[in-house]
């Protein structure tokens, strides 16, 4: 899928580049936040849970490193976006760690951390796309 985002972005501005990989990050916050809730329901297996963010974080992945990449007149802010698509990696990844020691504390720490995460995403795509003087 990241392969169709960068050939569709190739001939995008950088901010068009910017903009297209904040929503993906943000959906895939979006993705990590309803799957975890489910599991912690007990309404979904761990297995499915636990590939769900496996992919989730492959694309997290990606989309850190095409916000790095990308050519931007606002480097401060494309800085900020790229920390808040890290530290949702980063919760992604202890999700995963408490899903395969089957830690449900570990998992709750993940939800918090990835919301944590995705209120700093959505506070750096505004400081990004704000109006400037």
């Amino acid at each position: 899928m990241w392969l169709l985002t960068l050939a569709i972005c190739t001939a995008c501005s950088p901010s068009d580049q910017i903009d297209q990989q904040s929503r993906t990050a943000a959906s895939a916050a979006q993705t990590v936040a309803m799957t975890l809730d489910v599991w912690a329901a007990g309404e979904a297996p761990s297995r499915y849970t636990l590939r769900t963010l496996q992919s989730v974080g492959k694309t997290l992945a990606d989309v850190q490193s095409q916000l790095r990449s990308a050519g931007s007149a606002e480097p401060a802010e494309q800085a900020a976006l790229a920390a808040a698509v890290g530290r949702m990696s980063e919760a992604v990844a202890r999700g995963e760690a408490g899903l395969q020691t089957g830690s449900r504390s570990e998992v709750r720490n993940a939800q918090d951390d990835a919301q944590a995460a995705a209120r700093a995403l959505a506070a750096a795509y505004a400081r990004y796309f704000a109006p400037k003087p």
